[in-house]
């Protein structure tokens, strides 16, 4: 963990262990500024969501692939408006976003555009509430920062910070790096990472750690669900595949929530097996992972056939069994 903004000390001091509503710095996010009068159209070329609908009160959900159709990274995606001229900033997990950036820098040298690492110009925090906390917690803590709260898709917009409504209950708070250390002093419900990785993977969220990089088409992660594929716009790179199973099918798997009791913390990509009569065959693999108190809560790709009567379990010396968990959205 190397920030600017948030110190071993400080991060040492956080806990998982948390009730209600609570704010969790996440060093392990980063952010990338795309600026230059190019930059909408070149990233309209590169991802899967559709700039053309970007605004300054909302935010697009998005993936970046390969000619393929897997996955580099999957981001949420702003505008910085500028007395000189617009920035778009790109939020994702550091894996996911410097593959990303390697791929845009490496092509975009043919259009005008440039890109700057984030990190230096802001810090990001979650915002989440666990089951059962009333909403009302929840807007208390968000008017505390001085925000309102925006509805999910929207973002609304303080003081230089920005905060994204991933959903109803669950938030990115993008916030400028002098701010985010004085944030740190105040008197808040800070948690550690670890307990808005549980909220997001129960939300059915996911983002990709470097094990998984180039493994997925988006469906496989359910961005068809999550408003993060335009199916609509015109091209961009990896098109052909996403659209096509779409239109034609194909696509046999989808990602779900498991639940277990568990002292592990299996690593991405870890596999899920099923049991089919005396035997267990490897269906699947772990995308993320949160495990507080012994609860294990995971986010794995399974086949989309998977039913909650097949048993399941880690392909790990634990062995846990799996139970699976209902999404918050549909997939059809």
């Amino acid at each position: 963990m190397h920030t600017s903004w948030l110190t071993a000390e400080q991060y040492a001091t956080l806990s998982s262990q948390v009730q209600g509503a609570f704010i969790a710095p996440l060093p392990a996010f980063d952010s990338l500024l795309v600026q230059g009068p190019d930059n909408r159209k070149y990233l309209q070329g590169q991802t899967t969501c559709d700039l053309d609908t970007l605004n300054g009160q909302n935010f697009l959900h998005g993936a970046h692939c390969d000619a393929k159709g897997k996955m580099w990274s999957q981001f949420y995606l702003a505008s910085v408006p500028t007395a000189e001229a617009e920035q778009l900033i790109v939020i994702a997990f550091r894996d996911e976003l410097s593959a990303s950036t390697t791929q845009w820098k490496k092509f975009g040298v043919f259009s005008k555009v440039s890109f700057d690492a984030g990190q230096q110009h802001y810090a990001i925090f979650g915002i989440s509430a666990t089951p059962g906390t009333d909403s009302s917690q929840l807007s208390a803590l968000i008017t505390k920062l001085g925000f309102d709260r925006p509805q999910p898709g929207q973002l609304n917009r303080h003081n230089g910070a920005m905060l994204l409504a991933l959903a109803e209950d669950h938030f990115i708070l993008l916030q400028p790096v002098a701010q985010a250390q004085q944030l740190l002093q105040q008197a808040l419900p800070f948690a550690a990472p670890n307990a808005w990785l549980a909220q997001h993977i129960q939300r059915g969220f996911s983002y990709l750690e470097q094990a998984l990089i180039g493994e997925f088409v988006p469906q496989m992660l359910n961005l068809q669900a999550l408003n993060a594929i335009s199916f609509t716009k015109g091209c961009y790179i990896g098109q052909e595949t996403v659209a096509r199973l779409k239109y034609r099918g194909g696509n046999k798997r989808a990602a779900y929530i498991l639940h277990g009791q568990s002292a592990e913390l299996p690593a991405a990509g870890t596999d899920i097996e099923i049991q089919l009569g005396e035997n267990w065959r490897r269906s699947g693999q772990v995308v993320n992972a949160a495990n507080i108190n012994n609860q294990l809560w995971l986010l794995a790709v399974l086949p989309n056939d998977i039913t909650p009567a097949d048993t399941l379990r880690l392909g790990s010396d634990s062995a846990a069994l799996l139970q699976l968990m209902p999404l918050p959205y549909s997939l059809t």
